[in-house]
This record gives structure tokens, C-alpha cells and sequence, in this order.
């Protein structure tokens, strides 16, 4: 008989240590996973985040560079220089039209932006014009599954708006046409998830010409 202090292990002790070794693999591989789950799910939050931030600024800069310069649309109709649709769409002119060759046209732009199927897309005419079959550039921005409202003052303290131009200015889209300027205030609420409601007001800037 062996000395007891050359004796090894018991099966059941083996098999203890087993067990207690694959419990401790099973815990630390879900802490892993649901490390790696909640990473995940941080970085899908974060770049949602990015892209709200990133349409609050594409349309800042749109709205900084509104110019007032009415269009005709394809079948020579007269379209304000600033439209706010009660269907929601928002549609305004602009400057700032890139032109690296120094081409001799224009630097305004026509842009639009409307939500399809909880998805904002932003339109661009690089005509303003429009003749007919012409068709704009169309670009998805912000995330997905959002809810969107455009609300304009006139002026700080004026009624709120929820189209313009105002009714006063005339039901014929002739009349309508010829009330100049935007308004002062935009208002954007936006509801995405996980954030609920986001609000940011935009002041316009005094861009005429004649």
C-alpha cells in the first residue's frame, strides 16, 4: 500500500473539479457574451446618435443658406421660394452650389426634404426650373423608423405655422408664390427611439435678392 502522500485523486473529486471548472467556463462565457451583446448594442445606439447629429447639421446648413428666389415646377407653375406642405414636406431654395470648374451658372440649388415610409430623404434640383421628366438627386439621411414635424413662426412671438405660406397669402399658387421671404423661426421636432422627442429651432437668415 501507498504512502497517503502519493495517494492521487478520487473519481469523485475528479469529478467535482470538473463540474466546478465547467460551471466557471459556462459563467465567464456569458459574462462574456453579454459583454459583447451590450458593446454591440452601445455601438449600434452611438451611430444612431451620430445620425441624428448628422441631419440636424445637413439641415442647418441647408436652411443658413436659404436664398428668396421662387421656381417654376414641371409644368410651369409658380412654387414660392420656401414651401411648408401640409402633407410635411419642407422644400426651399438655397446657395452654395459647388462649382469647382468655374462654370458659368448659377450657385443656387432646390431642396426638399420628406419622409417615406419613416425614413427622411433630402432632394436636391441643381435647376431650379424644372423642366419636364427632370429628376432630382435623392439621398436618405438620419436614421430610420423616425417621426418628423416642421412648425414656422413668422416672426418671435407670431402664430405657429404648420404650412407656409400662410393661408392670408392667397389660395392660387400664383399668389402664393409672390408672398416673399420665409419665415424667421423653423421649428423640427423629431421622436426617435430610444431618445423620444428632439427639438431644435433654426432661425433663418435675411436672403434676398431681386
Amino acid at each position: 500500500m501507498r504512502p497517503k502522500s502519493q495517494q492521487g485523486f478520487t473519481l469523485i473529486e475528479l469529478l467535482l473539479a470538473i463540474s466546478i471548472l465547467g460551471l466557471m467556463s459556462l459563467g465567464a462565457y456569458q459574462f462574456l457574451a453579454n459583454t459583447s451583446q451590450s458593446a454591440l448594442r452601445l455601438n449600434e445606439r452611438q451611430q444612431e446618435l451620430l445620425a441624428v447629429e448628422r441631419l440636424q447639421s445637413v439641415i442647418a446648413a441647408d436652411l443658413d443658406q436659404w436664398v428668396n428666389r421662387p421656381i417654376r415646377d414641371e409644368l410651369g407653375d409658380p412654387l414660392p421660394a420656401f414651401v411648408l406642405e401640409p402633407s410635411g414636406a419642407l422644400e426651399f431654395t438655397r446657395r452654395g452650389l459647388s462649382n469647382p470648374l468655374d462654370k458659368p451658372r448659377s450657385d443656387m440649388l432646390r431642396v426638399r426634404y420628406e419622409v417615406r415610409d419613416g425614413r427622411l430623404w433630402r432632394l436636391t434640383w441643381t435647376t431650379l426650373d424644372r423642366l419636364q421628366g427632370m429628376r432630382p438627386l435623392e439621398s436618405p439621411v438620419g436614421p430610420k423608423e423616425l417621426q418628423l414635424q416642421w412648425r414656422v413662426q413668422a416672426s418671435p412671438g407670431a402664430s405657429v405655422e404648420q404650412f407656409w405660406p400662410p393661408a392670408e397669402a392667397g389660395g392660387s399658387a400664383r399668389a402664393r408664390s409672390q408672398t416673399r421671404g420665409a419665415p424667421e423661426i423653423v421649428n423640427l421636432d423629431l421622436d426617435v427611439e430610444p431618445w423620444g422627442r428632439i427639438r431644435r429651432i433654426y432661425w433663418m437668415p435675411s436672403n434676398d435678392i431681386n
